[in-house]
């Protein structure tokens, strides 16, 4: 994986923050755990709204196709509200220390709750005070 390749979807913004080392399978963890260090080091990032560099090791894409029922267009739509909360723009490159900054600047304890409430990992996200 290479500086070029780091495509990021809006809401692994936040999943990026929270990760510790837990995830769907452990080819996914591994995989994770390489892109979270490679933006940790400044590698810049390709915003979507679609399949991304952490979905990729995912036991339930296939064919670049999310295979949960409603998964697909529940988290567009959480992507797109990430982005629009944070005022980014899909398909420009960022680099992820500045957005997260931005994401501390921008972003409430209220707001993560309504964005993430939804999710499964939200239980064990939720312990942590990242935000205010």
């Amino acid at each position: 994986m290479n500086n070029k390749d780091i495509k990021i979807r809006g809401h692994h913004l936040l999943c990026l923050l929270h990760f510790e080392g837990k995830g769907y399978s452990e080819e996914f963890i591994e995989n994770m755990k390489i892109v979270k260090e490679k933006l940790d080091d400044g590698y810049k990032f390709l915003l979507v709204v679609e399949s991304d560099s952490i979905c990729n090791k995912c036991p339930y894409l296939k064919n670049d196709k999310c295979l949960r029922e409603s998964y697909p267009k529940e988290i567009e739509r959480k992507d797109k509200e990430i982005i629009n909360h944070l005022n980014l723009t899909i398909k420009e490159k960022y680099n992820f220390l500045d957005i997260k900054r931005m994401i501390f600047n921008r972003i409430k304890r209220s707001d993560f709750e309504n964005f993430c409430k939804d999710c499964s990992w939200f239980p064990l996200c939720s312990q942590k005070s990242l935000f205010k």
